[in-house]
């Protein structure tokens, strides 16, 4: 079995940040009935003003691609829709070309993916036990890594699947065996006795699912079983999305839940990009974190209906969630701020309930910036970061009164 089981992972909430400070910016806006005039805050460099206001979308091929991506990261499992013990995240790669995907897939894989036309992919990783800071489950851990491909039309994608299988086979025939899985007679699977591993793929329409998984055991019937675990869950969220042709791609809307033109990004580049502009359902937000379990408790107490990121990695990201109401909202961001960042920094002033932590374990930080803001406004809560306090402040504070600034 050569089929790659590599995931680079998003590392959503350990994404570094530039230090960017500044003071005496004035914020546009106006004090409303009950609410404080956000023009007083410290918001340093910082614009507080809707992203529409700054921004064009200009609809293209290489945005609507990019587009494409986030609406199918919304429809691939999470590890816990496979099995309740696949509770962390190993990672996502989004991918538009062959380059990318066999980072993934096996290489030998790539004549398959260029000779059938496949247009983009999404491929994520889960496992039972927690992975190492590079996203790699440790030896005993069961694991799973599905990739979900779009091709033009049904019958690219069954030609794709029979040949994806087919190539990885083809690297050790004498050493493969095919097997069936049960329930799914067209899916083509194979596997390598006394290899606690499986790798499996099948079209679902217009749609490819390809999967490397693996157990404790180098069991058949259990490899299988898991397998039949990961259709189950993956083919009805396919169902429920319509494969696109590329006018449906380059007809995609840009934020179209008016959640990135209240997403603080101070960058000046704002095309759709999975890692620095992106929008998520809370089963898409949940492929970008490795503790799945507890984000997905915040997210369902908070009744989170959309989730956003914005900015580069090196200057640093914002993140917003749209919770059920005000007091969800309050709840959310507080507990945002247990999980690594319970240690209590300063908070900035003036803005109500927002409060900041510092890294617990610095020596553990991986990528993590040293100071979190969290705040809410009305039915949203926002996160920010910084290596400093007083940026991480003046982000808070510019987040709010984005917010504020964005009720319309």
């Amino acid at each position: 079995m050569t089929l790659s089981h590599r995931i680079r992972a998003t590392a959503l909430l350990a994404i570094t940040t530039a230090a960017i400070a500044g003071c005496g910016s004035s914020v546009e806006g106006s004090a409303r009935p009950g609410e404080i005039d956000v023009r007083a805050l410290d918001i340093g460099n910082y614009p507080t003003v809707p992203l529409d206001e700054r921004y064009l979308y200009s609809p293209s091929m290489g945005n609507g691609f990019n587009l494409a991506l986030q609406r199918l990261g919304d429809h691939v499992v999470n590890g816990t829709d496979i099995d309740p013990k696949f509770g962390y995240g190993t990672g996502a790669v989004p991918f538009l070309d062959t380059d990318r995907a066999t980072t993934v897939l096996a290489k030998a894989t790539a004549p398959v993916l260029e000779a059938n036309r496949m247009m983009f992919g999404f491929s994520v990783g889960h496992s039972e036990k927690q992975p190492d800071r590079s996203g790699k489950p440790p030896a005993d851990s069961a694991f799973t890594t599905v990739t979900v491909m779009q091709f033009p039309d049904a019958a690219a994608a069954s030609k794709a699947a029979a040949e994806l299988d087919e190539a990885d086979f083809a690297v050790a025939p004498d050493r493969n065996q095919r097997v069936p899985v049960p329930d799914y007679p067209d899916a083509h699977t194979h596997w390598r006795p006394g290899v606690a591993s499986i790798g499996s793929t099948m079209a679902h329409g217009s749609y490819v699912v390809d999967m490397f998984v693996g157990g404790k055991d180098p069991e058949p019937s259990q490899l299988t079983a898991l397998v039949a675990s990961v259709y189950k869950a993956q083919v009805p969220l396919l169902d429920s999305l319509p494969p696109l042709d590329r006018e449906g791609v380059l007809r995609l809307p840009y934020d179209a839940n008016a959640m990135l033109r209240r997403t603080l990004n101070f960058d000046t580049s704002f095309q759709p990009d999975f890692a620095s502009q992106a929008v998520a359902d809370p089963r898409g937000f949940l492929h970008r974190v490795t503790d799945q379990n507890f984000w997905r408790r915040l997210v369902t107490d908070a009744g989170v209906e959309r989730f956003s990121t914005s900015g580069m990695a090196f200057s640093g990201v914002s993140m917003l969630f749209r919770t059920r109401d005000a007091d969800a909202a309050r709840r959310l961001s507080a507990a945002i701020l247990e999980h690594g960042y319970s240690a209590v920094a300063d908070k900035p002033a003036g803005i109500p309930g927002a409060n900041c932590g510092e890294l617990q374990n610095q020596s553990q930080g991986g990528g993590n910036k040293r100071y979190r803001c969290v705040l809410s406004y009305r039915g949203y809560a926002a996160v920010v970061e910084s290596d400093q306090i007083l940026d991480t402040q003046q982000r808070a504070a510019a987040q709010y009164a984005l917010l504020a600034n964005s009720t319309w």
